[in-house]
């Protein structure tokens, strides 16, 4: 009988750690907003995961990517993303903006997929 209640307890105890990690693993608000406006706005020239796409062969995060040489900061890459997309920059608004970039380094896995990217500590976050 002791075996079957230890059983029982490992059993939920790894129920309960998996349910935790679940809720850990959900993306922020900011990031889940990015990633259908990263489809919408980017997609088409950076690719559906960020590579190759029609208007640009360089992975824009991952491996191979130059991210983090050329904006070196999340600020940068936001300053960048005002002149995005190049086709219309004013799509979308800089919250947007914010988001798609909160979404492209979580990709980069500069930041967790679990942040919110405040643009005011933008220059303190490094890409590498």
């Amino acid at each position: 009988m002791k075996k079957t209640f230890g059983l029982i307890g490992l059993v939920s105890g790894v129920a309960i750690l998996f349910a935790g990690v679940l809720q850990a693993a959900a993306p922020s608000k900011q990031v889940a907003e990015g990633k259908p406006l990263y489809a919408e706005a980017c997609a088409l020239c950076h690719g559906a995961a960020g590579r190759r796409g029609e208007g640009f062969q360089t992975p824009i995060w991952g491996e191979g990517s130059l991210i983090a040489t050329k904006f070196g900061t999340a600020q940068g890459l936001i300053d960048y993303m005002q002149l995005m997309p190049f086709n219309n920059p004013a799509m979308l608004t800089d919250e947007q903006k914010l988001s798609v970039v909160a979404y492209l380094l979580s990709n980069h896995v500069a930041i967790p997929a679990t942040a919110t990217l405040d643009a005011a500590k933008a220059a303190s976050i490094p890409i590498k």
